[in-house]
Formats: C-alpha cells, sequence, structure tokens
C-alpha cells in the first residue's frame, strides 16, 4: 500500500478543500508536515484513521463536531452542509480512493452525533477505468487490516501505552495473526472439533458402546480443558491487571524516587537521635551518682596533708599513742623498776611521765580510730584522683553524646528540607500498596502454573483418548467410516497446530531480531529488546527486565514499528513469490506510517538518533511536528530525507495573540497569522 493524496473538505480545522501531496521517490520516503500546538496535526493524523475505519483516536475530544465551525455556522436552518476526507492510494499496481463524508441537514446551533458516516471507495484500473467497491470497507481491511492500524497511524507522545496492559499486548498478538495471515487457519483449528463430534454423535451407544464412551470421555475432557485456559484467562488478565498497578505505582514513586529513601534515612536519624539522648540521660545520671557519693571528695583538698602533719605534730609531743600498752606501764609503776633496770622511784620526773602517759596508752577505741582516719586520710588522695578522672571522663562522653545530637539533627533538619513538599504518608501508602500487590502478582502467577499443570494433564488424558478412540475396533462398518473420518479431522487439526506454531514462532523470531536491529541504532544504553513467545515486548538491561521509562518505551514502540513493516513487506514477498523490485513498483508490501510528535518527550541525543532512523523505517513516512521538534540536526536529518513539506499555517481574529514563523530553508514562513476566524490551511513549502 502507497499513500498517494489526502483530499480534506471542512473537515474540523480544516476550512475549504486542503490537498496533501503524499508522493514519495527513492531516497526520500519522507513528508514533513509542521504545526503549531493546536493547528490540527492531530486532527489530520486521525483524519487517515478516520477515511479509513470511521474512527477516531481516545485523545481527540468531541469528535461528534466533524464539520468544520464556521462552515457549520454560515449554513442556514434546513440547508445540508457536508465535510469529507478522501485519501487516494496504491495498492498492487491498482489504484484506489476512499471518501468517507458527513452530510447534515442542520436543524440545531450546535453539531450533535447523530450524523451518520458514509464510505464510498472506488478502484481504478490500470486501463484507467473506474469502478464502485460493493463492500469498501471489508476492502480496505483486507489492504490494511483494522488490527495493524495501531502500528501505522500513531502519535509518538503516547507510543509507550502500545505495550502496557493485557488488552493492548492482545492486539499485539492478533494483530501478527494478521500480519501472517493466519485466520483462516484459526478458524480451522476452533472449527474442526465440532466437526469430529458432529460425526462421532453419529455413532449409536447401542451399536458401539465404546466408541460412545471414549467420545462422551473426550466431550468431558474438552468441556474442562476449556474451563482451565478459561481460568487461566482469567488469572492472566489479573497478572496484567497487577502489573499495570504495580507499574503505576512505580511511577507514582519516581516521581518522589528519592522520597522512599529519604524517609528511611531520617527514620534511621530518627533512632539514632533518641538513642543518643538515651545515653546522655544515662551519662548524667553516673555524673550525679558519683557527685552524690564522693563528691565531698572535691572539698577535701589539703585536708589529708593537714590531719597528718598535726597528727606527726601530736605524736611528736606523744600526745598520740605510740602503741604501748596500759598495763605494761602499770607494771613498772608498781615495780618501781624499768626493764632496762633503772629505778623509778615514786615520786621522780620518770615516774610522773609514765602515770600521765598510761592514760593514752593502749585504749583502743582511740587505737582503732587514729589507725581507720590514718588509713583514710592517707588514701583520700588517690580517691580524689579517681573522682577526677571519672568527672572528665563523664564530662567528654556528654559532650560527644551532645555534639553526636547536634550532628544528627542538622542531618535531619536537611532531610526534612529535602522531604519538603512531599506526602509522606501517600509515599507509603505506595510502598504498602506495592507490597500489596506484588503478593497478589505472585499469588496469581502460583496459580496459573497451578493452572498450566492441570490443562497438561488433560491435555495428555485427551491425546490418549484420541489414541484409545483411533485403535478401538468398531463392531460394524458404519462406526469404522465414522471412526475413519474422526481419526482424519483430528489429524488435520494436529497438523493445523503445527503449521499455526512454526508459522508463528517464525515471524516472531523475524520481528524479534528487526527490533533488536532498529533499536541498537538509536539507543545509546547497553539495553536489549526482547519479543517474548506471548509477543510481549520487553527491555533488557545488565541486572535483568528493565523498568522502562516513557522514552525507552517510545524508542521500544518505533523500533517494533519499524519491524513489523520490514517483516510484512518480507512475507508479502514470500507470499507472492516474486522479485522484491517488482513489488515496491506496484506498492505490494509497503505498509505507510504516519505519526504525530515522533519524539515524544525525549532529549535531544535522541532526537537526532530518531531522526536519523525514522527514514530507514519503511519506504513511505508522513511525520507531523511541531516547530520545537525541527532543529538543528534533526532538521538536517528529516529535511535531507523528504519529498514534499507543508506547514499548518493556523489563522486566529484573537489580536492579543503573537503572529509567529517558521524557518525552514533558511526562508521564515507564516506559522500563525490574523484571520477573520479559527481554521488551519495547508501550505505547501518549497524543497
Amino acid at each position: 500500500m502507497k499513500l498517494l493524496k489526502l483530499t480534506l473538505k471542512n473537515f474540523r480545522a480544516f476550512y475549504g478543500e486542503q490537498v496533501l501531496d503524499l508522493s514519495v521517490q527513492d531516497g526520500k520516503p519522507a513528508v514533513l508536515i509542521f504545526g503549531n500546538n493546536g493547528a490540527g496535526k492531530t486532527t489530520l493524523l486521525n483524519a487517515f484513521a478516520w477515511v479509513l475505519y470511521g474512527t477516531f483516536s481516545d485523545d481527540v475530544e468531541q469528535q461528534h463536531r466533524i464539520i468544520h465551525d464556521k462552515k457549520w455556522a454560515d449554513t442556514p436552518f434546513g440547508e445540508a452542509v457536508t465535510a469529507s476526507v478522501r485519501l487516494d492510494f496504491e495498492h498492487e499496481g491498482t489504484r484506489f480512493s476512499a471518501t468517507r463524508d458527513v452530510t447534515v441537514n442542520k436543524q440545531h446551533e450546535e453539531q450533535n452525533d447523530d450524523a451518520k458516516a458514509t464510505l464510498t471507495v472506488t478502484e481504478i484500473g490500470s486501463d484507467g477505468e473506474a469502478k464502485s467497491v460493493a463492500n469498501g470497507q471489508d476492502r480496505i481491511e483486507k489492504i490494511l487490516p483494522l488490527g495493524l492500524r495501531q502500528f501505522f497511524f500513531f502519535n509518538g507522545e503516547r507510543m509507550e501505552k502500545m505495550f502496557s496492559g493485557d488488552d493492548n499486548n492482545q492486539e499485539v498478538k492478533e494483530a501478527i495473526k494478521t500480519l501472517l495471515d493466519l485466520e483462516a487457519i484459526e478458524r480451522a483449528i476452533d472449527d474442526l472439533p465440532k466437526a469430529a463430534k458432529k460425526l462421532a454423535r453419529e455413532i449409536d451407544s447401542k451399536g458401539d458402546s465404546r466408541l460412545k464412551q471414549l467420545t462422551d470421555l473426550s466431550d468431558d475432557l474438552e468441556a474442562r480443558h476449556k474451563a482451565e485456559e478459561a481460568d487461566m484467562l482469567r488469572l492472566s488478565k489479573n497478572i496484567s491487571s497487577y502489573q499495570k498497578e504495580l507499574a503505576a505505582i512505580a511511577q507514582a514513586l519516581r516521581q518522589n524516587e528519592q522520597a522512599e529513601p529519604l524517609q528511611k534515612e531520617r527514620d534511621r536519624l530518627t533512632r539514632r537521635i533518641n538513642q543518643e539522648r538515651e545515653r546522655l540521660t544515662d551519662l548524667k545520671g553516673r555524673k550525679r551518682e558519683l557527685l552524690s557519693k564522693r563528691g565531698f571528695l572535691a572539698l577535701t583538698g589539703g585536708l589529708d596533708t593537714k590531719i597528718i602533719e598535726l597528727a606527726d605534730q601530736l605524736r611528736e609531743r606523744r600526745q598520740l599513742p605510740a602503741g604501748i600498752q596500759r598495763s605494761f606501764i602499770e607494771d613498772i609503776l608498781e615495780d618501781q623498776m624499768c626493764m632496762c633496770g633503772r629505778s623509778v622511784e615514786k615520786g621522780s620526773p620518770e615516774y610522773l611521765e609514765l602515770d600521765r602517759r598510761k592514760y593514752n596508752a593502749g585504749l583502743e577505741d582511740v587505737q582503732h580510730r587514729w589507725m581507720h582516719v590514718s588509713g583514710e586520710v592517707r588514701s583520700m588522695g588517690d580517691s580524689r584522683q579517681e573522682l577526677l578522672d571519672q568527672l572528665t571522663l563523664n564530662a567528654s562522653d556528654i559532650q560527644k553524646a551532645d555534639d553526636a545530637i547536634s550532628q544528627l539533627e542538622a542531618e535531619r533538619s536537611e532531610v526534612d528540607r529535602q522531604l519538603d513538599g512531599v506526602d509522606l504518608q501517600d509515599v507509603q501508602r505506595l510502598v504498602e500498596r506495592r507490597k500489596e500487590y506484588t503478593n497478589k502478582e505472585t499469588d496469581a502467577r502460583v496459580a496459573h502454573k497451578e493452572a498450566e499443570t492441570r490443562v497438561a494433564s488433560i491435555k495428555q488424558e485427551m491425546e490418549a483418548t484420541a489414541r484409545q478412540y483411533q485403535r478401538a475396533e468398531a463392531k460394524n462398518e458404519e462406526s469404522r467410516k465414522v471412526q475413519r473420518q474422526v481419526n482424519l479431522v483430528n489429524q488435520v487439526r494436529e497438523a493445523l497446530i503445527e503449521v499455526l506454531a512454526i508459522r508463528t514462532e517464525e515471524v516472531r523470531d523475524q520481528l524479534d531480531r528487526k527490533v533488536k536491529e532498529v533499536f541498537s541504532r538509536i539507543f545509546i544504553k547497553s539495553y536489549v529488546p526482547e519479543l517474548n513467545e506471548s509477543f510481549e515486548l520487553e527491555l533488557h538491561s545488565p541486572s535483568g527486565v528493565a523498568i522502562r521509562s516513557t522514552g525507552e518505551n517510545q524508542i521500544l514502540g518505533l523500533s517494533f514499528v519499524g519491524a513489523v513493516s520490514e517483516v510484512a513487506r518480507n512475507i508479502n514477498a514470500r507470499k507472492r513469490r516474486v522479485e522484491e523490485s517488482a513489488l515496491e513498483a506496484h506498492g505490494s508490501g509497503i505498509y505507510p506510517v504516519v505519526m504525530d510528535a515522533p519524539f515524544g518527550s525525549l532529549d535531544l541525543t535522541y532526537q537526532e538518533e530518531i531522526s536519523k532512523a525514522l527514514p530507514a523505517l519503511t519506504s513511505q513516512i508522513i511525520t507531523l511536528l511541531s516547530q520545537s521538534q525541527a532543529r538543528g540536526k534533526v532538521m538536517e536529518n528529516l529535511q535531507g530525507a523528504a519529498n514534499h513539506m507543508y506547514v499548518l499555517r493556523s489563522y486566529t481574529p484573537n489580536r492579543s495573540a503573537a503572529e509567529e514563523t517558521i524557518e525552514i530553508n533558511n526562508r521564515a514562513l507564516p506559522y500563525v497569522s490574523y484571520g477573520e476566524f479559527e481554521h488551519t490551511v495547508l501550505e505547501k513549502v518549497t524543497v
């Protein structure tokens, strides 16, 4: 299929007739269309889908307002007003013209959704003769199936949704089947068991009870098999739903990607602060204990030395006991004779001195008290130094605890500053929901695996039953005839299943290799895309399955579009067994791509890489761009591949808005201009 021309008449933002030349040539496969926001790029993209399929994308607002507002307002009540889109295209050497129009007899001030669109498809043969196509919609969908629409008419900013959710994955699978042209095989696989069952019912249970028993068993197994497969499908949808929910939660957490670790850090700091405060309380308690029990030592500085000096003086004056027992002195005084033999006469100075001293000598309480005081006084200095050391260490520990608390509180304040504006409770709820849905997904996967096991077991029973049916000895010729027919039907079905599996794997492998090739040309990271056995597109990083960003999804989607286009062309060429060059000449196997905002939210590096890759995606690409998406290298790459360029010139009656220009080929071209009413005009740019 090759697009030739698009003609719009009073279609939404486009007033009057606007014509877009879509023809391309070798080496210049692109048509570039530049438009401001609101100029009608989305309308133009949807014009292709509307004329071919009669539908708009979900992002088109007020879809019932098909006729241009000015044209509708100028039409008198009771008169007819029409809006239409015509697409001329070529397919397999035959030219087609598809026109979808809406004609309304104006009865209301505003447009409503009562109007029905009409499709007319005309075929122009190689001889120039034109004829109407009876079932135009069917013919269009045979050329470009509806299931493939999403891959060839799309908005780049929403491309990430192409591979999200079970419904979209199912659409991808169905589109691949369409691409393979395997619907007939699938229908046969689904219908053949019904034919086999109908044949088997012709065997009378009275005439051949064994075959009847096997037929009933087969029916029972088939019913169980369908029930288990339905359960597996339900679980698959649940898993997909949980994954979608987890992806949404991950996205929400990524929006506050630092919130969770910051909150964990804040919690850690708070625990440390509480621990240091408890330690500080203990240290201060220890200080109070030391001072209450031994604080007096701080007030005894010098007292011990004075006591020792005083004791020495008293000893020198013989006023302290020398440790002589009183009974010993009394014996000397009574004998009036010293142990050394000297006479101690009564009344003599020696006698009087001994008599005086006997009152101090040997007093046990005095002796005990003196010995205790002496010991305490002599150790008081050591105790006072020990107390000083303990108080010094305690003061140091208190200061360290105070400093640690101050530092930790400063760190927590910084975390609080970073968390300012973040709804921590919401983040915590998201984390809890992530745990909840992770558990749900795990449970669903386990249940799905169990269902898979049951399905495998049932399939084994079904195969065994089929073998028993095949080998069973029928009792009469009529039963044998039915048995042979049933066996033949089952064999054909098994063969078709194998063919479908082989063809499906073949195209999956082709798509997978092509996606990898296109992706590697654009993406700078060492990520590798993979189209798995379920036709789900995954992205693998060195550490496992990558969590894809919007930009990565967009690049992945572009890679897939290029792969689908390439594989479709190859399959089409092989199917017709002709040279690729001949197919190119007739436009067979070519799938055009029409895309709005091809760069989405990608940064400049990826924009430049995609602008180089786009022309190689397919043999024809129509690209709708804003001025901000067409600068520098991007513009150079795209312009070098362009066969035609257009500007969507917006007219506005709002004189407060500034007029704008866009620079193309070093010329400033009108982009936004003043006019009598709101409308858009397609203006061709000289290349």
